[in-house]
């Protein structure tokens, strides 16, 4: 009597025990291996309706969710699981951390995973990598030296060289790069790597066998790796997306969409000496280096004129941002160049960016070009006081006073709130050996600037009293 009560509680037994989260989580595991995370997510979805606090199924969500590329959701379930103590949850999210623009708290997640397994070479690596995206890139080449060293993989090897990269380190990340072109000798994203790293180095022939290399492996056209890098910057995870761009420059060097996409995330970091670098060669390069895209025939076909624009487009912003990188760098003639380039392509310039091109000729102390750009501003807008105290400057530079005092008073006429514009004017008047005329302008400017010290010691100059 008793025989088949027991074998029929087994049988319940037994199915809640496949029921259960673990009969999930085991599904959802292999749905992961197979690659196939929306079914992982839905089976560790049941798992957690189950048991709310069942580590591995919240380990599982966060890797579905990173699977899918969806890392902000990935977080949550990933921080549960790493609170429980699981280990693997730390990677997945500083992944998360890292990939939405938090690299500052990808830190921490790792640093808290390495105090536990500090020799594991997965928090190893994610750790240099997270001190390149939070913009400590000395410290992070000093960890790879330190942590990355003695790891024989070529992720290892290949961060390792990077990070020296990012840190302008370039001796010694050639050095490394050569260990990683051996050891990830059919890794094609590696091999592009290491080519940008020996172009950068100006190592002729190691890049030409790099990139011969990575030519081979990677696909003929660089867009859809390009599409994959701009996704992780518009995540948050610029770095990353440098790295990956940096790696197709290699791979694809006369390609002026991946250079000018460079070179502007290189500009978004900051990093101006890279984005002058990069966006330089994107303006020698096709489709930017031959301004007429369409022409004749070709423009009956559809899509041509709305291509002719986006090119011109890109063309303008790659160039302002290419005079903003040397800005920064204190070139101030060659910021002149490019602006001058995005001003000739902007179908309605306007008076502002000549007046910005005549201020950087200025800089450059190149008055001719000053002038030139000057009297541009000047013609596009005639009642701007700014372009006529330039081209009254570009005058005095070059000693026509008569026309320098021209503009200086066309200058003042239009701004008389302007101090700085009737001190020229009056300098220029002084230069003439006009200084009584001098003096009854300071006189008339000390009535609309009474405190102005400028204005005051001028005309004291020329032996003006109240």
């Amino acid at each position: 009597m008793l025989k088949p009560f027991a074998t029929l509680t087994f049988f319940f037994a037994t199915s809640l025990v496949a029921c259960g989260p673990k009969h999930h989580i085991a599904r959802g595991d292999e749905h992961l291996k197979g690659n196939r995370p929306d079914a992982a997510a839905a089976e560790y979805q049941r798992a957690l309706d189950k048991d709310p606090t069942a580590t591995e199924a919240l380990r599982g969500m966060a890797a579905a969710h990173i699977g899918r590329d969806q890392h902000v959701r990935a977080i949550i379930p990933a921080q549960r699981a790493a609170k429980a103590g699981d280990l693997p949850a730390h990677r997945l999210l500083a992944r998360a951390l890292l990939t939405t623009g938090r690299p500052a708290d990808a830190l921490k997640a790792v640093h808290k995973a390495r105090e536990k397994v500090p020799e594991r070479p997965s928090f190893r690596l994610l750790l240099v990598e997270a001190l390149i995206a939070d913009g400590q890139l000395d410290a992070a080449a000093d960890t790879a030296d330190e942590l990355l060293i003695d790891l024989q993989s070529h992720r290892a090897r290949s961060l390792h060289a990077w990070a020296l990269s990012r840190a302008n380190r370039v001796d010694s990340a050639v050095a490394m790069a050569a260990e990683a072109a051996v050891v990830a000798s059919d890794v094609g994203i590696i091999q592009g790597e290491c080519a940008a790293i020996f172009w950068k180095g100006q190592r002729k022939e190691d890049f030409q066998r790099a990139n011969k290399m990575a030519r081979a492996l990677l696909p003929a056209s660089p867009r859809q790796e390009m599409q994959r890098a701009l996704w992780y910057a518009e995540q948050g995870h610029t770095e990353r997306g440098i790295r990956r761009l940096e790696a197709l420059r290699g791979a694809y060097p006369t390609s002026g969409q991946v250079a000018a996409q460079l070179g502007l995330l290189y500009g978004k970091q900051k990093a101006w000496s890279d984005a002058a670098r990069h966006l330089s060669a994107a303006l020698k390069l096709k489709p930017y280096a031959d301004e007429k895209v369409v022409s004749g025939v070709s423009r009956m076909e559809a899509g041509d004129n709305l291509k002719e624009k986006k090119r011109r487009s890109e063309h303008i912003d790659i160039a302002e941002k290419l005079g903003n990188a040397y800005a920064k760098l204190g070139q101030a003639g060659a910021a002149a160049t490019a602006w001058q380039v995005a001003a000739e392509r902007t179908s309605r310039p306007t008076a502002a960016h000549y007046i910005r091109i005549a201020k950087a000729w200025q800089d450059a102390a190149n008055v001719d070009r000053m002038g030139q750009a000057a009297l541009s501003a000047t013609e596009l807008d005639p009642t701007s006081p700014d372009s006529h105290m330039l081209l009254a400057q570009a005058y005095e530079a070059s000693n026509n006073v008569e026309w320098a005092i021209r503009h200086a008073q066309k200058a003042w006429e239009l701004n008389p709130e302007k101090s700085e514009i009737v001190v020229l004017l009056g300098e220029l008047y002084e230069s003439r050996g006009e200084k009584r005329v001098a003096r009854e302008l300071y006189r008339e400017a000390l009535r609309r600037h009474p405190s102005d010290a400028r204005i005051y010691a001028a005309f004291e100059r020329v032996g003006g009293t109240r």
